[in-house]
């Protein structure tokens, strides 16, 4: 079933002066509607997109094709990864039948000795039919670092052992149109083999993985679901506009765009099951962006800074739910989810604040600092709007 609409402001602000005073009375979170912005017409905000550091750099697993398990049980992603730090990213819908199936995933130990697996970040999520729900709910505990539970917080895999990586999902039945969807880090100091999965819930998900087929990510008489499967070098990106002029509010409105396959391209892996074809997360599904814009304010006014939706006229893609972590700007910042107390927000001509930022003084530059991951269960991009307003 579609799901409910957002939570949004009884009438539309009538003036831009309305949608102006609205902005300055705003809290991130909160949903206003900008119906005399049109960002298709707005000036891009101009960047540089760098690579962390090699030794902060993380190994990402992207398990989300086949989405949908619907012709059974079967591999859906089988990577070879080195010792270091593991992002896994797993996001699937079992067969539709309606049969209790179990969806896990389970490292193997390649090495000489034996691994330790510790994880960073846990994030797993009770598996659920609002697919809103559950991947904002991803993205929360993942921002917060949420701790794994105590007994599985850092475990040992002997020599050629294997070990599941999430119990919780691993111990969880789930049936037809039920999302399973963990975001994941972990280090390990040996090299091992990560297989994602649909199986039995009778079976023994360390055993059953040297019975079941390889899946293709393209299944035999359905159409193609999901963003893309494989190990991709790339999982974080930093953003910056060192190289070009601040933003400056008396230019203007303007668009901030990441993970729209154009101006921002899509990251590309490999697919170890079927290597004949490139691959590519077409999303940029649990990337990591941490932003950093630096602003000035030469007229007086302050910038408020809005997330948005698809575009208003794709009936597949109404709604959209989001998190991100920001810093202060006139209010306090932290970890916003978007929308803060609706369960998702519509296509424009809505939008969530992220977060508002103060005039300046002539001369004085600001910044702008979030972080963003292109959020599951939602149509990309989420166009991001830089928006000057009076105080």
């Amino acid at each position: 079933d579609e799901p409910a609409p957002a939570t949004q402001p009884s009438t539309p602000p009538a003036s831009p002066q309305a949608f102006e005073a609205a902005l300055a009375a705003a809290r991130p979170g909160d949903i206003v509607q900008t119906p005399f912005l049109d960002p298709g017409g707005l000036p891009l905000v101009g960047f540089r997109k760098d690579l962390p550091e090699p030794s902060r750099s993380v190994q990402f697993l992207l398990s989300d094709k086949p989405e949908y398990f619907r012709t059974g049980d079967g591999i859906a992603l089988q990577e070879e990864v080195s010792a270091g730090t593991v992002r896994l990213y797993l996001y699937h819908v079992p067969e539709p039948t309606g049969k209790p199936k179990t969806i896990s995933a389970v490292i193997e130990n390649l090495g000489s000795e034996a691994m330790t697996l510790t994880f960073t970040h846990y994030a797993s999520p009770k598996p659920g039919g609002d697919y809103h729900r559950v991947a904002r709910e991803a993205l929360t505990a993942y921002f917060e670092r949420q701790p794994a539970p105590a007994n599985i917080a850092s475990r040992q895999v002997p020599p050629g052992g294997r070990l599941v990586i999430d119990p919780h999902i691993d111990a969880i039945s789930v049936t037809r149109d039920i999302l399973v969807h963990v975001l994941h880090e972990f280090q390990i100091d040996q090299p091992g083999r990560v297989t994602v999965f649909q199986r039995e819930p009778s079976a023994d998900s360390r055993q059953v993985i040297d019975h079941l087929p390889k899946l293709p990510r393209v299944l035999e008489g359905w159409h193609p679901s999901g963003a893309g499967r494989g190990l991709f070098s790339i999982g974080d990106y930093l953003i910056s506009n060192e190289s070009e002029a601040p933003i400056d509010t008396a230019d203007g409105p303007k668009l901030f765009l990441v993970a729209d396959g154009k101006t921002d391209p899509w990251i590309e892996g490999r697919d170890s099951i079927d290597p004949s074809t490139p691959i590519q997360n077409k999303g940029n599904y649990g990337v990591m962006y941490h932003v950093k814009l630096r602003y000035r304010s030469s007229d007086g006014r302050g910038l408020a800074v809005l997330m948005t939706a698809h575009r208003p006229d794709n009936k597949w893609c109404k709604y959209t739910a989001a998190v991100v972590r920001v810093n202060d700007g006139i209010n306090r910042g932290g970890i916003v989810a978007l929308p803060g107390t609706a369960p998702r927000f519509e296509n424009l001509p809505q939008a969530v604040v992220m977060q508002t930022y103060p005039p300046l003084s002539q001369g004085e530059i600001g910044l702008i600092e979030f972080t963003y991951s292109p959020p599951g269960a939602c149509c990309l991009p989420t166009p991001i709007l830089l928006v000057p307003y009076p105080l």
